[in-house]
């Protein structure tokens, strides 16, 4: 019982948090999003042995992500030259240069698994950023931001309450053996109601959020089993104990993370 206390109060916290940054605009959204983006790439590199990623690496991966994430969004801000988004490349390619010195197992598999972090951190970070910032007018500026979370939160509650109710049918057990077709069917069928009932509530455009919704349940899924398998594959049950109950950064941004990219591209191209 204490259990689920502790873990409905950490989950409502976290939800006040991201919400209340959205509503409040960008000075606020912004900070919150690049703390979490370097817990998260911290998490993804703490999963890793020593013999693979010593502290050298981890430490250089983890200041060069950093760095390249606010050469990235700080342009956007106007607090830097657009032309230093480019600097991107110089601090991803010195990586390089670090493997070189290396002796441990395989120079290439932590070249692999050091640059990989920076795609899976920093991609769909990048485009949560866009997205929380993205305003075809100013009434409603953080609707796109706000539905994406809803939508994604929706999927996954609703998928793990349809699981419990009906699930017979495993989806990947594998990868992770509680997931099943029935859950993420009704999963799915919620998110859509979902993003018809956010518009709805928004005088928004119906169409627009019932297609997200379909883009963004698939998304939703195949993001938090991408991460099982990331955690399966290292031997941990958890990213991290940032959240108690829920787990670390990772744990709770899988399914938005993969999300993002997608649910990105659609928006500019429907606002285009």
């Amino acid at each position: 019982m204490n259990d689920i206390i502790v873990r409905s109060l950490s989950g409502a916290l976290f939800v006040l948090l991201m919400l209340g940054s959205f509503l409040l605009g960008t000075h606020y959204f912004t900070p919150v999003l690049f703390i979490l983006f370097t817990l998260g790439l911290n998490e993804y590199y703490r999963l890793f042995r020593s013999d693979l990623l010593d502290k050298v690496l981890k430490s250089y991966a983890l200041l060069a992500g950093v760095l390249m994430f606010l050469f990235l969004i700080l342009p956007e801000l106007g607090l830097l030259p657009l032309a230093m988004k480019w600097m991107i490349f110089p601090i991803a390619f010195l990586a390089f240069s670090l493997v070189l010195f290396s002796k441990k197992i395989s120079p290439i598999m932590q070249l692999a698994t050091l640059s990989f972090g920076w795609v899976y951190l920093i991609v769909p970070f990048y485009f949560l950023f866009q997205i929380a910032d993205f305003s075809p007018n100013i009434e409603f500026s953080w609707r796109f931001i706000v539905g994406l979370f809803i939508l994604v939160w929706t999927n996954d509650t609703f998928a793990y309450l349809s699981g419990r109710l009906f699930g017979k049918t495993k989806l990947f057990e594998r990868i992770s053996p509680k997931k099943t077709w029935e859950g993420t069917i009704g999963g799915f069928i919620f998110t859509v109601f979902a993003g018809l009932i956010y518009a709805y509530a928004l005088g928004d455009d119906y169409v627009f959020w019932a297609i997200s919704a379909v883009i963004i349940s698939p998304c939703a899924v195949f993001g938090d089993l991408f991460e099982s398998l990331l955690k399966r594959t290292v031997g941990v049950k958890d990213s991290g104990k940032l959240m108690p109950g829920h787990g670390g950064v990772l744990d709770r941004f899988d399914a938005v993370m993969y999300a993002a990219p997608f649910f990105f591209v659609w928006m500019l191209n429907y606002y285009a």
